[in-house]
């Protein structure tokens, strides 16, 4: 209906334009204080109204919110206390639904003080009735007629608090904090997750069980036979010696086997002619056998400055031009036969990795020439002690094996190429593997 209607009598027009002022001034109020004071004194436009009372409740506690006419109000006061006993004696622990009216008639008997008004109505928020309600007291009872305009007054002020209520804290908040913690709760429940312990260290290709060829005898190297890397067959000729000693050797052992032979003729013939001679010929005889001896030793000497394959493989070695002319001691390695087929992993471990170096350790082995497919293998055996490195640091030197599915792989890695391996160690918590290196500076530092 409008102002026009005819039908509507004048002051019920006046109290539908007040209502309506008066929810409009509800929705607009910026923050919950702002609306408390507006539901405790503008209703009093509306309807003859001794006191309103603002009352919040929280599961079973009530408090008084605002009070008419009251700028701030002092819950600690004797009448703060002996309403909210009054609320509490008429309410009981449940939340009221509908509208509960009740008198102070035995006011004067249990209080040092007066109370102007006799009459009390509670009209719960709503829709939310657990959030409080509006409590009026006046000195006139309250008619029927009055109760849907109080009921209305309630509704709009509940309405409009909740709505404050979820603006203050939006939902959307709520629902950070709630990821945030649950975030919280998975990183916990995350750092309880085992997890290997794994460490890097600096690996290579090597063959596996190689053929070392040694120098028989202290010598100096005349020329290297074969390119370096070359494959080579049983029997090549891989080393030479300078042989000039050996060759004379050989020469004048030839020339004394010939002496002791001739010696042995002559004597031989002699003794058909001269009985006294027939004694010496034992004598030529050993002579004889000793000269084929030593000619015998120093062939097999001069064979030996030559160097050949006893198997094939890979000639393996650093360049020509370092052996050249280098004299070598006996059972020196100066070339190493390689089956190309056969490999294992060199791994120089550092000194923070002797706990994880077991025999079955996981490794995983990222090449330099094919980072993005990793090779599996386990941990052969390792040294108990660190070794030396040419670069000066310490290191345990350790050896692994390609698993069964890796060596028949078409792309098998070289002889000589190098990597990276990552070595799997004891399971830990997730916590411990994030915070060790951490603990283990502070224990190093400050000793903790």
């Amino acid at each position: 209906m409008t102002s026009a209607d005819p039908r509507l009598p004048k002051t019920h027009l006046e109290a539908l334009q007040n209502l309506i002022a008066l929810e409009s001034e509800a929705l607009q109020a910026e923050d919950l204080t702002q609306l408390k004071h507006i539901a405790v004194n503008h209703p009093r436009k509306l309807l003859k109204i001794g006191h309103i009372i603002w009352v919040s409740r929280r599961g079973g506690s009530l408090t008084l919110g605002a009070m008419s006419s009251q700028v701030n109000l002092d819950k600690t006061t004797p009448f703060a206390q002996w309403m909210i006993q009054e609320l509490r004696r008429h309410m009981g622990k449940k939340t009221p639904k509908e509208i509960m009216r009740w008198d102070f008639e035995q006011l004067s008997e249990v209080t040092s003080f007066t109370y102007p008004f006799r009459y009390a109505l509670y009209a719960p928020f709503s829709p939310e009735p657990r959030l409080g309600g509006l409590l009026f007291t006046r000195d006139q009872d309250f008619s029927d007629s009055e109760l849907p305009l109080l009921s209305r007054l309630a509704q709009i002020f509940g309405s409009c608090a909740m709505a404050l209520k979820y603006k203050a804290r939006p939902h959307l908040n709520i629902t950070k904090r709630a990821w945030v913690y649950f975030a919280l709760a998975m990183l916990i429940a995350a750092s309880f997750i085992p997890v290997p312990m794994t460490s890097l260290a600096p690996a290579e290709i090597i063959s596996d069980n190689p053929f070392h060829v040694t120098a028989p005898f202290d010598g100096v190297i005349d020329a290297l036979l074969v390119p370096p890397n070359a494959y080579v067959t049983t029997g090549t000729p891989l080393v030479k010696f300078v042989n000039t000693a050996y060759r004379n050797d050989f020469i004048l052992a030839e020339q004394d086997e010939l002496r002791a032979e001739a010696a042995l003729r002559e004597a031989s013939l002699k003794s058909f002619i001269s009985d006294p001679i027939k004694p010496d010929i034992a004598t030529l005889r050993a002579e004889k056998a000793l000269a084929k001896s030593r000619k015998d030793y120093a062939q097999s000497q001069l064979s030996k400055t030559v160097l050949k394959a006893p198997q094939e493989g890979l000639a393996i070695y650093s360049s020509p031009s370092e052996w050249t002319g280098r004299h070598v001691m006996t059972g020196e390695a100066i070339i190493e036969l390689a089956d190309p087929t056969k490999i294992r992993i060199r791994i120089e471990a550092p000194l923070n990795m002797g706990e994880s170096l077991k025999k079955g350790a996981r490794i995983k082995l990222f090449l330099d020439s094919a980072p993005l497919t990793p090779l599996e293998a386990k941990l052969h055996s390792a040294d108990y002690y660190a070794k030396a490195l040419p670069n000066g640091q310490m290191a345990y030197e350790a050896f692994a094996l390609l698993n069964s599915d890796q060596k028949t792989r078409k792309n098998q890695p070289r002889i000589g190429t190098r990597g990276v391996a990552k070595v799997y160690g004891r399971s830990v918590p997730l916590g411990y593997w994030v915070l060790r290196r951490p603990i283990t500076m502070l224990r190093q530092t400050f000793g903790i």
